[in-house]
């Protein structure tokens, strides 16, 4: 109801004459209900809802807060690299080597405390705990996976300090040093975009073993509470990546690095529009455009595919999922973050139509700028509802 309420608004001002003239006064009234929409949600509809163990303990909160802050500086560091590249905005070398060095730091802090906290499998995923990790299913396997995306981010950490000493002893131009280092650290974003995806997968696979991963029918049922078991509980802990030879498996993966690449390129695109040089009006829609596509499409291709129960987590299946675990808090956080998508898409269909119709004559730098602020505000709550649902997520692999 309240998703309708906020497109009805939406359309009846993009038929406003008005709207053309003013579009800060637009973006604010929409960015109101936003907000106002928002709360009500997480506050009224949720907090009554929720099964009662949930989100209960500082502990919990500070948990989720640092899942968020990982998953915000990812994508910061995706749109400060493939972003910038897109948008063709040229900042100063200090301002990308400063700003790298911040989010490394970030990433590496959270990512060090999800891997002691937030692992897939019971034990700390150290390769120096191999021997001991054979035992746990896909124990090994993980571990390995996990490695390699560490391995790529020192890697980049590694770029970041050769292009600074180059940079602090003047050895190469600027341009030459900016161009190489956004090139390099932009192919990485995406190649650990594709790695953290497989560390989801496999998050999931450790989690659910014995029963199959979700897209293949481990799923929660009204009548069978443990899904499908693919193998035999008497066979050794399997600890290979035999998985990856099935087309499914890539379908799962490709999908969720889609969703992160999505979300890292309008999220991060938008702050680097903020905060370094102004982007072309049209190249900023277009790639803004292009992230939200692709959350859209991979956001529902994971919905069908990634979802634990044997519904689809949407509003009208609200009813039947109460009945099982986690059903009822899962759908209604998805409900919530399918809202702000809602308000994030009509925004940008409004700037667009004012582009379209009046860009000549427009300040579009200013629209531009409003539009950024409004991304990065929906993002950064889009962001902490998704961990909510990724801790909820879990709560129910845990159970099958």
């Amino acid at each position: 109801m309240a998703a309708v309420v906020i497109l009805s608004g939406l359309a009846s001002l993009c038929r406003s004459p008005k709207l053309h003239g003013n579009l800060f006064k637009t973006l604010l009234l929409a960015s109101t209900l936003v907000l106002l929409t928002a709360a009500h949600v997480l506050s009224h509809d949720v907090a009554e809802l929720l099964d009662p163990e949930l989100l209960t303990g500082w502990r919990t909160w500070l948990h989720l807060s640092i899942q968020w802050i990982h998953l915000v500086a990812f994508a910061l560091w995706f749109g400060l690299t493939a972003g910038t590249l897109l948008l063709r905005i040229k900042p100063r070398l200090d301002q990308l080597l400063y700003s790298s060095w911040m989010l490394f730091l970030a990433m590496l802090a959270t990512g060090f405390y999800n891997m002691e906290y937030s692992a897939g499998i019971p034990e700390t995923p150290s390769l120096l705990l191999l021997p001991l990790l054979e035992r746990i299913p896909y124990g090994v396997t993980y571990t390995l996976v996990l490695a390699v995306k560490l391995g790529l981010f020192v890697l980049g950490i590694l770029i970041t300090l050769l292009v600074t000493l180059l940079h602090v002893g003047r050895k190469v131009t600027e341009t030459k040093l900016s161009r190489c280092f956004l090139i390099s650290q932009a192919s990485l974003a995406v190649i650990i975009a594709l790695v953290t995806a497989m560390v989801l997968f496999y998050h999931e696979v450790a989690d659910l073993w014995p029963t199959a991963i979700h897209s293949l029918g481990g799923v929660v049922g009204p009548e069978s509470p443990r899904g499908q078991s693919i193998v035999s509980q008497n066979l050794p802990p399997p600890n290979d990546f035999r998985l990856l030879t099935s087309s499914a498996v890539w379908i799962d993966i490709a999908v969720r690095w889609v969703h992160l690449m999505g979300f890292g390129l309008w999220l991060g695109g938008s702050a680097a529009a903020l905060v370094f040089a102004p982007a072309s009006p049209a190249r900023f829609l277009v790639v803004e455009w292009t992230a939200l596509v692709l959350q859209v499409v991979s956001g529902i291709a994971s919905m069908v595919r990634w979802t634990p129960f044997y519904l689809t987590p949407y509003v009208w299946n609200l009813h039947e999922l109460s009945h099982l675990r986690f059903g009822k808090s899962y759908t209604l956080f998805m409900a919530a973050k399918h809202i702000l998508v809602v308000v994030a898409v009509s925004l940008m269909m409004i700037v667009t139509i004012r582009y379209l119709r009046s860009h000549k004559n427009a300040e579009p730098d200013r629209a531009n700028q409003l539009l950024a602020v409004a991304s990065l505000l929906l993002g950064l709550a889009i962001a902490y509802i998704m961990v909510i649902v990724l801790l909820l997520h879990e709560g129910v692999d845990h159970a099958l």
